[in-house]
């Protein structure tokens, strides 16, 4: 890979980790979408399963994969460091510090709803973003991006939605969550795959690096063993 390529990728995957912070914080907006309600979360979101798709390009699966795990431990790291200042003695009376520790530190079933569902709808993104590679090669750039986003994106708020609200909300009331919601992210998932043509395909180097295991000692080392 060659330097300008390295420093793009830094780029793309400090741009997907602030993508994941930013659809967090906006998550407290809600907003009227074509009749929808959703929250600003659905608007930035969607950007992250495209900017994975680009550092996939740029490095291969086994990169991207590495970083959907670093950014979920980013995340609960972030959430962690929330609870802990919002329980904090701050310069102000006892109703606003309550009304922060609610702001900053939501319920547990919903953070950890939120990142398994991150977690598993980016790695199946991964899944299919490789698969279509596999058949098409460098064809139909868009359609890696598409199809993938298009499993996703939904897979994302199905996990979302059960793991977090299964047993409080009828089945009705999931459905009716799941459809706007979607609906509006995959719109604006869709917006973004240009993206994709902004980066170029990994080389050849991502390719043999990822036959290499922690445990095979380092090239100078093969070689004197040769």
């Amino acid at each position: 890979m060659s330097i300008r390529n390295l420093h793009i990728l830094i780029l793309v995957s400090v741009a997907y980790v602030a993508a994941q912070m930013v659809a967090d914080i906006t998550n407290l907006r809600n907003l009227t979408i074509a009749g929808y309600a959703v929250s600003a979360f659905s608007i930035a979101y969607p950007l992250t399963f495209t900017l994975r798709d680009m550092v996939h390009k740029l490095a291969g699966p086994h990169v991207a994969r590495t970083l959907i795990i670093a950014a979920a431990v980013i995340y609960l790291i972030v959430q962690a460091f929330f609870g802990i200042i919002s329980n904090m003695s701050p310069e102000m009376t006892p109703e606003e510090r309550i009304a922060l520790g609610q702001l900053l530190t939501p319920e547990w079933r919903f953070l950890m709803a939120a990142v398994v569902a991150t977690v598993l709808s980016q790695l199946v993104d991964t899944e299919v973003y490789t698969r279509w590679v596999e058949r098409f090669g460098g064809q139909h750039q868009w359609g890696r991006v598409l199809v993938s986003n298009i499993i996703g994106i939904p897979l994302d708020r199905i996990l979302f939605l059960l793991l977090a609200f299964a047993g409080a909300w009828t089945s009705d009331e999931i459905a009716a969550a799941f459809v706007g919601t979607t609906i509006v992210r995959l719109i604006f998932g869709i917006i973004t795959i240009p993206g994709i043509y902004l980066v170029e395909e990994h080389s050849q180097d991502w390719v043999k690096m990822s036959g290499i295991t922690h445990s095979d000692p380092p090239s100078f080392e093969r070689a004197k063993l040769g």
